[in-house]
């Protein structure tokens, strides 16, 4: 430790040391560092940049649905937000970090609820009685479980999940304190359930926080699990499973793919003018970097099969949900922002039904999309999963339930200009058997022609 973090830690009186973390390889400046200690954190940023900041005077954003990575924005309001990320050992300094806010403000919210205040997360907030949402209050005594649903905060009042926020949960302030209050309250108050209320969770609170560490990130990993879990990539075989999809189309030849998909199709152009040379650089592309502009409302596969949107997102670039190979590589080449599109084949039951995600990456230049190409696998777990809200598919990024990690997926990868567009596609009842790949590789082939700067420059 130089003397000018020494000096930053004890004008703000943040303690005794507790680890200090230097950047991940290959990832930013050598002179980036992360130094924790008992009060509070100081964090040494590319160039001179240095700032201290405590525990108990900061409010935090962290990406708690994403068990594989620890991403933590710290503000005390006085300075711009710190952004913590790409530290070495974070499986180390995340779960500290997760630690010393909990410790430092979850007493303080529960010395707050007792004294009959109201505690403000953002667009929700908490009072003795009840969980305050933007559709109305939900008493304690009517939750019985938490969690985050496709990235959103949710909870269970009967048999039925409700979404807590209009935002993801990663945009929720201080939201680990948040869940830990939720876990606890809907325990103490049904504890105290006919009699007059007190504080009555005892040792919950303790044993929940040991949890919450233990796991690595928030929450116990079957409640957070939803975009990033683990799946088969496309060139991984499986067991045939006892129940086979069924197939409601007629099976006819299709070619053997390889893992990626090069080939640029160029469209005729929409007016005479278009030079599709110019979607080659950003300067000249006038593509509009929208949903609206890079993902279409269906498409039709070779077999005949038609696919509709379920949903889409725009994620900043690599989004929170990706991780390893395809998170590097994305970083590599500095992307910034990452729209999806999710599909589902037309006129089908859950035993049929395939689930279709899309996903657009807008790169600098086309060299740049041509080197990260190179560097990105088709089918990789990496890429991660979306489920929409609700309908068809949407239990796949459930809480609990069935995960889309089990079943069989297959992908494709294309650079066109300077996008990469990427795909993944799995059956809905989770089949796990490679003889599906003939009707996975024509709907993720297919969906290529889904995203990108045709779907707003075509002239179909």
């Amino acid at each position: 430790m130089n003397d000018q973090i020494a000096d930053i830690a004890t004008r703000n009186g943040l303690g005794r040391p507790e680890g200090a973390f230097g950047p991940a390889d290959g990832d930013g400046p050598r002179e980036r560092e992360l130094h924790l200690f008992e009060h509070g954190v100081v964090v040494r940023l590319a160039g001179d940049t240095v700032q201290g900041l405590r525990w108990d005077a900061v409010t935090v954003l962290k990406d708690v649905v994403d068990p594989f990575r620890s991403v933590y924005s710290l503000t005390d309001g006085a300075e711009p937000p710190v952004v913590i990320d790409g530290f070495a050992r974070p499986e180390e300094w995340g779960p500290a970090i997760h630690q010393a806010v909990l410790r430092t403000h979850l007493p303080q919210a529960r010395a707050a609820l007792q004294a009959g205040r109201t505690i403000h997360f953002g667009e929700l907030a908490a009072t003795g009685q009840a969980l305050l949402t933007p559709t109305g209050p939900i008493p304690w005594t009517q939750i019985s479980e938490a969690g985050v649903e496709n990235g959103i905060a949710a909870v269970k009042v009967g048999q039925q999940w409700r979404t807590l926020a209009n935002t993801h949960a990663r945009d929720i302030p201080n939201f680990l304190v948040l869940y830990a209050l939720i876990e606890e309250l809907k325990v103490g108050v049904r504890a105290a359930s006919g009699s007059q209320r007190g504080w009555v969770i005892g040792g919950v609170a303790s044993v929940l926080v040991t949890v919450l560490i233990a796991v690595g990130v928030v929450g116990i990993k079957r409640l957070v699990r939803t975009g990033v879990s683990q799946g088969l990539t496309a060139a991984e075989e499986t067991s045939t499973p006892t129940d086979s999809p069924t197939d409601t189309y007629s099976p006819s030849p299709t070619e053997t793919p390889t893992e990626t998909y090069s080939e640029t199709p160029e469209p005729t152009p929409t007016e005479e003018e278009f030079d599709p040379a110019s979607l080659d650089e950003t300067d000249t592309d006038e593509t509009p970097i929208t949903i609206d502009a890079l993902i279409a409302n269906s498409f039709t596969t070779r077999k005949g099969v038609r696919y509709t949107l379920k949903g889409t997102r725009s994620d900043k670039c690599p989004a929170w949900f990706q991780e390893g190979g395809v998170a590097s590589a994305l970083r590599k080449a500095r992307c910034k922002k990452m729209l999806s599109g999710i599909y589902a084949s037309s006129n089908s039951t859950k035993n049929n039904r395939i689930m279709v995600v899309v996903r657009v990456i807008p790169l600098k230049d086309a060299d740049t999309a041509e080197t990260a190409f190179k560097r990105l696998e088709a089918g990789s777990r990496d890429w991660g999963f979306m489920c929409p809200l609700k309908g068809p598919g949407s239990q796949l990024c459930a809480n609990g339930r069935g995960s889309w990690s089990s079943a069989y997926i297959w992908g494709w990868t294309r650079q066109t200009h300077r996008y990469i567009i990427s795909t993944l596609a799995l059956y809905e009842n989770l089949a796990d058997s490679s003889s599906t790949k003939k009707w996975l590789t024509d709907a993720s082939k297919a969906a290529l022609d889904a995203g990108g700067p045709m779907v707003y420059n075509s002239t179909d």
